[in-house]
């Protein structure tokens, strides 16, 4: 694999973290956006005397690639450690800190050969695409292991099987479990049914015991956080004409599991439970649902009646309820501190008063910032925070003995805030009436009353997902805002999560009507005076990739030029995207139907670049290349190949660089958006 070398260097926040920043605003150097940040990943300990990151590379790594960093939280004035992968092409991209000396990491390296049709790619032949390892380490950084492939059954078994397993044994922590101070909960694929399942990792000799075995119907729904037994399952069937979801719970403690007809939903109708909480104080479960509301609530459930509570515990008029958040520390184990739901950003509502003014006080610290708590001791003396806005890349604290605020470190401290403009939620009329919402970024250095301008409509991915305010890690808003854009994201139909009235609404349309919603969006942009008629092109990526597509080729179009970034052309490309389950694939197949754009491609009125990353499983290269071949006979077209890209983020540098620097000269001269 590979053996760490350790750097000693210290990661601050030089004065500029905190600069207002310039007067003037200036478009963002390319290079700025690309390189590595200079921390990010933070992570802490339960005891929350340590902290581990992932920092841009050191002076002593001669490669582009992110290392760990671990600091003393008791004595902030030593340097951190530095370990980096050394010589092989492995890098980190993600850490988490568990208990007792250890942490969890993940590296990746690129991978080129079979996958006989056991992963994302091709059944047959040689796929590019990159290697995931999940890994279990101590502070020493000297030995990983891999607790998350277990290859003693593989006996029997071709080397084809072994390669499909380490291909796909991206396991996680799921729980650090509060009240084992030797095991975490670990969820990986089992070597013989391939599917997933839950074991209890003993972190010193690293041997699984696995406690709940999913099949391709049955999952584990809730594993209790404190001792990580499984408490609810989920289980999917066909009933009565429909599918449906059920939730079991178990009976008590170590009982056997029983179904909840309370906790039935109907997925056609797209109706979602889901158990978040465990308060085994008042032996009742905290339930999130839209099964009698349009917007998720909270419920609390009480197994020996099987009775949902009257009313929710939690609910927001306006927008969807997304979780609740529980102490951890075993003083006060299971306690709800607080509420959260989805607004431009999520959003939370605190019922712990200590904590809740500790972070108002922080909110008024960094006015116009969100406040992300990432440890709270239970005397709350100790709270690590974040603080990051649309114009703020995220900045790292410690809070101590709640008067002493120490800086740890900037993501991009290179970044001044002024180079971008300001975000708003707004909300627009489409041409049926819907109001649709939207998250604006404005052009740097907008004012009120300014002329209008250029404008991209970004259309984000999924199509079942959304945006949310804040730094945009692909480093597209920035990049765009800093050079005169105003860039709308709109929330078209089909969005999850800004209700259910406002998913189902996309049902069939991707392509029509959910297509007419990012037209609509460009019509209000020059109805509100944000941008002129003929200033506007559209840039998605992955569906929004699909969704730029069909810009191109529908009549009329209100875009100058469109940018699409590892789109699909067909619109059975969006159900194996969204959704690889047997029960999921029959319950969503009308709901994920559309237009295939690659058959209206005579009809091309506007320029397109298309670009791909070739080490893309997910949407392969050949899906772009195909939409660009059959469209470049009938307009404009550009096709430009990223070598090595996955489809989803971390990427590299050298992938940001190519893929900012193409984006900007064909806006500036194919689309004449200068």
């Amino acid at each position: 694999m590979f053996k760490p070398k350790f750097i000693s260097f210290l990661v601050g926040c030089s004065a500029a973290v905190f600069s207002a920043g310039s007067v003037a605003a200036e478009p963002i150097a390319v290079e700025d956006l690309a390189r590595l940040p200079a921390i990010t990943n933070v992570t802490v300990t339960t005891d929350g005397n340590t902290m581990f990151a992932l920092v841009g590379p050191s002076a002593g790594d001669d490669k582009d690639r992110a290392v760990i960093a671990t600091w003393d939280l008791n004595d902030l004035s030593k340097a951190p450690v530095m370990a980096a992968p050394d010589g092989d092409d492995s890098e980190f991209i993600f850490i988490q800190a568990l208990k007792n000396g250890y942490v969890l990491t993940a590296i990746r390296k690129p991978y080129t050969g079979s996958l006989r049709g056991c992963s994302e790619g091709k059944t047959t032949g040689s796929t590019r695409t990159w290697v995931v390892k999940t890994l279990i380490t101590d502070t020493s950084f000297e030995k990983f292991e891999e607790p998350f492939i277990e290859l003693g059954s593989m006996r029997g078994r071709s080397k084809n099987t072994e390669i499909c397993l380490r291909m796909e044994a991206r396991g996680s922590v799921a729980s650090r479990m509060a009240g084992d101070p030797d095991h975490v909960l670990i969820s990986r694929l089992n070597a013989r049914s391939f599917e997933s399942e839950l074991g209890l990792l003993d972190l010193e000799t690293n041997e699984v015991e696995v406690v709940y075995q999913s099949t391709t119907d049955r999952s584990a729904a809730f594993a209790d956080p404190w001792d990580g037994e499984v408490m609810a399952e989920s289980e999917f069937d066909e009933k009565d004409g429909t599918f449906v979801q059920e939730i079991s719970l178990k009976s008590e403690k170590g009982g056997s599991f029983e179904k909840q007809d309370a906790l039935r939903i109907d997925l056609v109708e797209r109706r979602e439970l889901s158990v978040i909480h465990w308060d085994d104080k008042a032996g009742l479960y905290y339930i999130n649902t839209n099964k009698f509301s349009d917007k998720k609530q909270i419920y609390t459930y009480d197994p020996k009646t099987r009775i949902l509570s009257e009313e929710p515990v939690f609910a927001n008029p306006d927008f969807d309820a997304t979780g609740v958040i529980t102490s951890t520390v075993p003083s006060e184990f299971g306690k709800v501190l607080g509420f959260n739901y989805g607004a431009d950003t999520t959003r939370t509502v605190w019922v712990d008063p200590e904590l809740g003014g500790i972070v108002l006080g922080l909110e008024q610290a960094f006015p116009e910032q969100e406040i992300d708590v990432i440890y709270a001791s239970d005397d709350r003396n100790r709270i690590v925070f974040s603080a990051s806005s649309v114009q703020h890349p995220a900045r790292y604290f410690v809070f101590d003995d709640k008067a002493k605020l120490q800086a740890i470190g900037a993501e991009r401290p290179w970044i001044d805030p002024a180079d971008i403009g300001t975000m708003d939620l707004v909300y627009y009329t489409a041409r049926d009436g819907r109001r649709t919402p939207a998250l604006l970024t404005h052009a740097a250095g907008w004012k009120e009353g300014d002329p209008a301008g250029k404008a991209i409509v970004l259309p984000h991915g999924g199509p079942w997902s959304r945006d949310y305010a804040g730094w945009d890690a692909s480093g597209w808003i920035p990049f765009l805002s800093s050079r005169g854009f105003a860039v709308l994201q709109p929330q078209y139909r089909g969005s999850t999560d800004w209700g259910l009235d406002q998913w189902r609404a996309g049902d069939g349309q991707f392509g029509y009507k959910a297509q007419d919603d990012l037209e609509d969006s460009a019509a209000w942009l020059v109805s509100s005076g944000i941008a002129e008629s003929d200033k506007i092109a559209i840039f998605g990526y992955s569906y929004g990739g699909y969704a730029a597509m069909a810009a191109t080729v529908r009549p009329n179009s209100p875009f100058q030029c469109a940018i699409a970034g590892a789109g699909y052309a067909e619109s059975a490309k969006i159900l194996v995207g969204v959704d690889r389950s047997r029960f999921g694939r029959a319950a969503y197949a009308s709901a994920l139907s559309g237009r295939d754009v690659i058959k209206d491609v005579s009809q091309a009125s506007i320029p397109v670049l298309v670009f791909h990353g070739d080490r893309d499983v997910r949407v392969p290269i050949t899906f772009g290349q195909s939409f660009y071949n059959a469209v470049k006979k009938h307009t404009k077209a550009k096709f430009l190949t990223i070598p090595d890209q996955p489809h989803s983020l971390p990427w590299t540098p050298d992938q940001q660089r190519m893929s900012l620097d193409a984006i900007e000269s064909y806006l500036y001269e194919d689309c004449g958006l200068r």
